[in-house]
């Protein structure tokens, strides 16, 4: 194989997942608000790619301005367009019960709702880095 071909795939790797050319994988910053309460704090996450079909973001934020959280989920390729790429993932926590996330993902910006038993709202992140 050349070192052409070998650079590039090893590239490729190396950045990710990329759903119609978006790359997912990296780190994003912005912030969450509660549609049920209206609170709000900052948010980042890390995206790691997990196989073909979906990601593993690890979430880390602040609520009450002093409060820190953090959860893991696994998202999943639902579909794409020209929208931007569509995901969608399950996961409980504790003391909060099931989070459903829908996600969509375009031009280095994540928009997310988010449904509880107890809450709802959404994300909103904008890529920061690999």
């Amino acid at each position: 194989m050349s070192s052409k071909i070998l650079a590039f795939a090893l590239m490729l790797l190396a950045v990710g997942p990329a759903f119609s050319g978006e790359v997912l994988s990296g780190t994003w910053k912005g912030t969450w608000t509660s549609s049920a309460n209206g609170h709000t704090g900052p948010l980042n996450a890390r995206i790691d790619a997990d196989n073909g079909n979906s990601v593993v973001v690890h979430f880390r934020g602040r609520f009450a301005k002093i409060v820190p959280f953090v959860y893991r989920s696994q998202l999943s390729l639902v579909s794409e367009d020209e929208q931007g790429t569509h995901l969608e993932g399950t996961q409980k926590l504790p003391l909060f019960g099931t989070f459903t996330t829908r996600a969509t993902v375009k031009d280095g910006q994540f928009f997310a709702t988010f449904q509880s038993g107890k809450d709802g709202g959404e994300f909103r992140m904008t890529r920061t880095g690999n």
